[in-house]
């Protein structure tokens, strides 16, 4: 007899111990946003970014979108210039002055920002919403989509990361937690909408375009705890070894196979 996986409960658990699932709205984190919004504006041109160049291209300049967890604007910006209007939903202080300050310093004045987190929002209907990576210290992501379900006229979206098949992180997971996943992702939303009766289009970046990278191997055992959620050192010796087999030494620095890749997840509402 097969035992059904309990796709809501997986995600409840997962997104309850998030690594991801902190308050960092205080002012010390303000600095690296800005870092990182420095980052995405130098040179004048983005990173390629199939998913979001796909949500573009089905976009219209007189379409409205509303961004769940807009962040500091990484998707929202480049929305804002092509849609009539965008409302952007983000809680965390630090990350809304700094998608303020990029909206500005840019000349987008068809932006509206709503500070309120996503299940206390109140916003009239917008004709796309959009959470792009923006949904894993939800517990309930049932709840979540279905809001933003309710707030779309025609289309939602939801970017999730997808998990490398033979990650390093996996395999220490299961080795410690006794379970593979080890933070809410692609799979396990994709199944609990599946589950839930949603039958949602799927856009999957063509290849991992970006890496992890440590300097050192302490580094990498630095790393693979904060996403185990490993607070002392009694699995040290097992991740140094999972380690010391699977890294792999390139140019002054240890390479994970763990590529980060996501996925674009997008149907349309009733």
């Amino acid at each position: 007899m097969t035992t059904r996986t309990n796709w809501v409960g997986l995600w409840r658990e997962l997104a309850s111990r998030d690594v991801q699932a902190s308050a960092e709205g205080a002012a010390q984190m303000v600095e690296r946003w800005r870092s990182l919004a420095r980052k995405l504006d130098s040179g004048g041109t983005r990173d390629p970014d199939p998913l979001l160049d796909h949500l573009l291209g089905r976009l219209t300049p007189e379409m409205t979108v509303l961004d769940v967890g807009a962040g500091i604007g990484r998707w929202t910006l480049p929305l804002a210039r092509k849609a009539r209007r965008v409302t952007a939903v983000e809680p965390l202080r630090g990350m809304r002055q700094v998608l303020l300050e990029r909206a500005a310093a840019q000349d987008i004045t068809n932006l509206d920002v709503a500070d309120t987190p996503w299940q206390e929002t109140g916003v009239p209907p917008h004709d796309v919403a959009i959470a792009a990576h923006a949904a894993y210290t939800t517990p309930d992501l049932l709840g979540f989509v279905r809001k933003m379900e309710a707030s779309a006229l025609r289309t939602c979206y939801l970017a999730l990361r997808v998990p490398a098949h033979d990650g390093i992180i996996g395999e220490l997971s299961e080795r410690i937690h006794r379970q593979w996943h080890d933070s809410p992702n692609f799979i396990v939303g994709y199944n609990l909408l599946l589950a839930a009766g949603f039958h949602p289009n799927v856009l999957m970046e063509p290849r991992a375009l970006r890496q992890w990278t440590d300097a050192t191997v302490e580094a990498a055992v630095a790393r693979a705890k904060r996403h185990l959620r490993l607070e002392d050192d009694r699995h040290d010796g097992l991740i140094l070894k999972v380690l010391s087999r699977r890294l792999v030494l390139a140019d002054g620095a240890y390479r994970w196979p763990d590529g980060m890749r996501s996925a674009l997840i997008w149907w349309d509402t009733p």
